[in-house]
């Protein structure tokens, strides 16, 4: 890690990646400028969308044979934070667009000319993918078999929900599962004008609203065998290439919010509010640490924390930090147009979005005071 003048650590980047840090920098202050009225309006961000678009972001996950892909995932893991920093809300919609293209990626290949078109469409601007795969992971909302798929003629039919899908009004393509009588799983693409998928109203969240999260239904969804991307098999998302997205890009999210708002405690300290020093300088360190761990992790090294360790260090870290920046601003940080209660409003999402139970117990056990988190 760094330290500019400012004292708050930073993001590092290797001398001859200078000019895209400045890129990515510049993208996270404009999304800054947009993110509030975004979180205003509560509508599909499209100013969001196309400040991604013009700095190529929508093209990170696909792969290297498609011009400015996003590199190794460590690199991705970065950047998803340097995008969170500016708009959270961006953020969880380029991760979870992304996380359909891993997927489409992980899928292509010889006999897989219909994931490969998909890829090609999605480079150039033609298609918006998205994930509906929480019926799988972490989701509870309709039971184990909220997506049920039942074998026909050589493919297969899907009648159930996708129960969370982000930017669902947005998307041409969504990447979901279902899960068979006899308990095996297959990942599929399904097209938005498939006959059968209907997307509901999307959700009134308490936060990032703009992401039109909402669930989508399908009744006698048909599946054709070009559609399957894997399986059946037992746990498809075992399947290397295909875990779940809440990992380690989700504790990106949380760390690159962080440090907006300690960015903002910091700016406060620096206008005289001495009270916030000491505040600054350990929230500082603890940024640093996670920082670090996650960078670690996603590299793989020896040693590196697991991925449920990192998410709860994470989660740990943004709610203190927004929730410090909210107290420091008393009561105007509590009006609407006020980043203070944005950030702390959006902090909570970490808690519920594809939390790892281990992670998520440890929450609940540390708040009422049992046991310290990670």
């Amino acid at each position: 890690m760094s330290m500019p003048s400012s004292a708050i650590p930073d993001w590092t980047f290797p001398e001859d990646l200078a000019a895209e840090a400045n890129a990515l920098r510049e993208m996270s202050r404009r999304l800054g400028t947009i993110d509030g009225e975004a979180d205003l309006q509560g509508v599909w961000p499209d100013s969001l969308w196309q400040t991604l678009r013009d700095s190529d972001a929508n093209r990170w996950a696909l792969p290297d044979r498609f011009e400015r892909s996003g590199g190794d995932r460590p690199s991705l893991v970065r950047r998803y934070a340097i995008v969170a920093e500016g708009s959270l809300t961006a953020a969880f919609i380029l991760t979870q667009h992304d996380a359909a293209v891993r997927r489409l990626v992980a899928a292509s290949g010889p006999g897989q000319a219909q994931a490969e078109s998909w890829l090609d469409q999605i480079a150039a601007g033609q298609v918006f993918p998205t994930v509906g795969i929480s019926q799988l992971t972490t989701s509870t909302r309709h039971g184990k078999r909220a997506m049920v798929a039942t074998e026909d003629s050589g493919g297969f039919v899907l009648d159930g929900a996708m129960p969370w899908v982000t930017a669902a009004e947005r998307a041409d393509l969504f990447i979901t599962g279902g899960v068979l009588d006899d308990g095996r799983q297959l990942l599929v693409a399904v097209p938005r004008d498939r006959p059968g998928l209907s997307v509901r109203p999307a959700f009134e969240l308490a936060a990032m609203q703009a992401s039109r999260t909402s669930e989508i239904v399908c009744e006698q969804v048909k599946i054709e065998p070009e559609d399957v991307l894997v399986g059946p098999s037992p746990d498809v998302m075992a399947i290397p290439g295909l875990a779940g997205t809440g990992g380690l890009e989700t504790s990106a999210l949380a760390v690159g919010q962080a440090r907006a708002a300690i960015v903002a405690l910091d700016k406060l300290a620096r206008e005289g509010r001495n009270d916030l020093i000491e505040p600054v300088e350990a929230l500082s360190e603890l940024w640093s640490r996670r920082a670090e761990e996650l960078l670690s992790a996603a590299s793989g090294l020896p040693g590196a924390p697991s991925p449920s360790a990192v998410r709860g260090g994470a989660n740990d870290l943004v709610l203190r930090s927004t929730q410090a920046y909210l107290t420091a601003k008393k009561g105007s940080g509590f009006l609407r147009e006020e980043p203070a209660q944005r950030w702390a409003r959006q902090a909570l999402f970490f808690l519920v979005w594809s939390c790892p139970g281990p992670v998520a117990g440890a929450a609940i056990r540390d708040l009422a005071g049992i046991c310290e988190v990670f």
